[in-house]
């Protein structure tokens, strides 16, 4: 960001004090430990924190003023007196984009929405200034904060959206207001705040009242709710799918793993029709790719540019990241779970092992309100689906999950634990996935068994 005190000033609706005109500003930060020279502090509140208490600190550190929304002591910076300071950051996130004249596209939805923003920041790259915001910074700080590092010389803006509760999308699609909105799937996520998946159909494609003039939407073809929601919205949403007999322009579809841990697709466009390979794999990705595609379209990129883009890039740690020890493959899709993204992975892993032995460690999906015991129960049926070899299970739902599994799951204990019970398995070949919700830190895990196996990231180069 690169404005003075007094052109903030201007973007919050304050009036600009004596030597704001002069005053450059750094950074934005909300946090008081991290304030520099030059940075600009926002005191913002939440449940169990008042930045207001740190507004001395922040002042300490060389903030050059901070913004309050109520009355602080005497500190050694200026103070600019808003309403409420999380939406006057996500004003401040607005003006600058303005001032910048970048695009934005926005993605949202319930799973996918990082790895599509990954995917087309590597393929928008190649001909734009992009900016991103860093992994899933994406609520009602994040957005902003990511929007504010931005550049002036960034073209294109790619910024991921993430909402948990009714309301949430009506605060950042007004900061993020697209030239493109993108919206991933919808699928049983967040139904503790959001109620049912068509909640969740409203809520994402709310995204869509915010579009600027001109603006366009992306949106999967093959969620109904999804569609429909969207059809009511705007008149003629650019349609993707991931598989081969939708009625679309865009689709792309799976056709299998390769030995070094690339996957095998074909990819549909109006520009032309045909395989690819990518450094990633599983009929997730095929909904992914098809998407970027389909927004790649609307930025005025082709197939190719689709095509060479994704060959650069990078799988998240965290994000079904394969990594390979002796003759075993272990699976580490620990950032998150969902009951989508779950279904996904569990299914996509079995591709993997083929005919060999599957084990998944599992955690439970948080946030799902009264709908948490049905599908605890469905994921039981899913694992059913694929017959693992054995299947470790940590949180309060083992018992609704070992109910739709019909059998025998082990809990999975502490990381130590699991390693132990690894160990009594004896299995010398196939392929572990481990996944769970954020909080239950399943990662901790995928670590302890990659350092048993001596595992090491499988290639993803061209």
């Amino acid at each position: 960001m690169n404005l003075t005190l007094a052109e903030v000033a201007r973007c919050l609706g304050t009036l600009a004090d004596e030597g704001f005109q002069e005053t450059m500003v750094s950074e934005v930060k909300t946090d008081s430990r991290t304030v520099e020279r030059g940075d600009l502090f926002f005191c913002l509140t939440g449940e169990n924190f008042d930045g207001h208490e740190f507004a001395a600190q922040a002042a300490a550190g060389g903030a050059c003023a901070v913004v309050t929304s109520r009355m602080i002591g005497e500190i050694d910076a200026p103070v600019i007196m808003v309403r409420d300071t999380r939406a006057a950051l996500g004003r401040l996130a607005a003006c600058w984009r303005d001032i910048c004249g970048a695009k934005l596209a926005a993605v949202t939805g319930t799973a996918g929405k990082t790895t599509v923003k990954e995917m087309l920041f590597a393929v928008a790259s190649q001909k734009f200034s992009t900016a991103k915001n860093y992994r899933n910074l994406n609520n009602q700080i994040g957005l902003p904060l990511s929007m504010l590092k931005a550049s002036a010389d960034q073209e294109l803006w790619i910024m991921e959206l993430g909402i948990s509760r009714q309301g949430d999308m009506e605060e950042l699609a007004p900061v993020a207001s697209p030239d493109l909105a993108v919206i991933t799937n919808v699928g049983p996520g967040h139904l503790e705040g959001l109620g049912n998946e068509a909640g969740v159909a409203q809520a994402k494609t709310s995204l869509l009242r915010y579009l600027r003039q001109g603006g366009r939407a992306v949106v999967c073809k093959d969620y109904p709710l999804l569609w429909n929601a969207a059809l009511e919205l705007v008149d003629a949403p650019v349609g993707f799918s991931g598989r081969a007999d939708a009625d679309t322009d865009f689709y792309a579809v799976y056709l299998g793993s390769l030995d070094n841990g690339r996957g095998r697709f074909r990819l549909k466009t109006p520009d032309g029709d045909g395989e690819l390979t990518a450094p990633f794999r599983g009929a997730h990705y095929a909904e992914n790719l098809a998407c970027v595609a389909a927004a790649a379209h609307c930025l005025g990129l082709t197939r190719d540019d689709v095509v060479n883009g994704v060959q650069d890039m990078r799988v998240d740690p965290q994000r079904f990241c394969c990594k390979t020890g002796g003759r075993i493959t272990v699976v580490d899709d620990t950032y998150n779970a969902n009951p989508l993204s779950m279904a996904n992975a569990i299914r996509t892993a079995r591709e993997m092992a083929g005919d060999g032995p599957l084990v998944l460690v599992l955690g439970d999906m948080r946030e799902l309100g009264g709908e948490a015991i049905r599908c605890h129960e469905e994921l039981g049926g899913v694992i059913r689906e694929v017959a693992p070899a054995m299947v470790f299970y940590k949180g309060d739902h083992f018992l609704d999950v070992e109910r739709g599994f019909g059998a025998f799951m082990r809990t999975a204990g502490s990381a130590d634990e699991f390693i132990k019970a690894w160990r009594e398995l004896c299995i010398s070949e196939g392929v572990v996935l481990v996944k769970g919700s954020r909080s239950l830190r399943m990662e901790l895990h995928a670590n302890a068994l990659c350092r048993e196996l001596n595992a090491a990231a499988q290639g993803g180069g061209k």
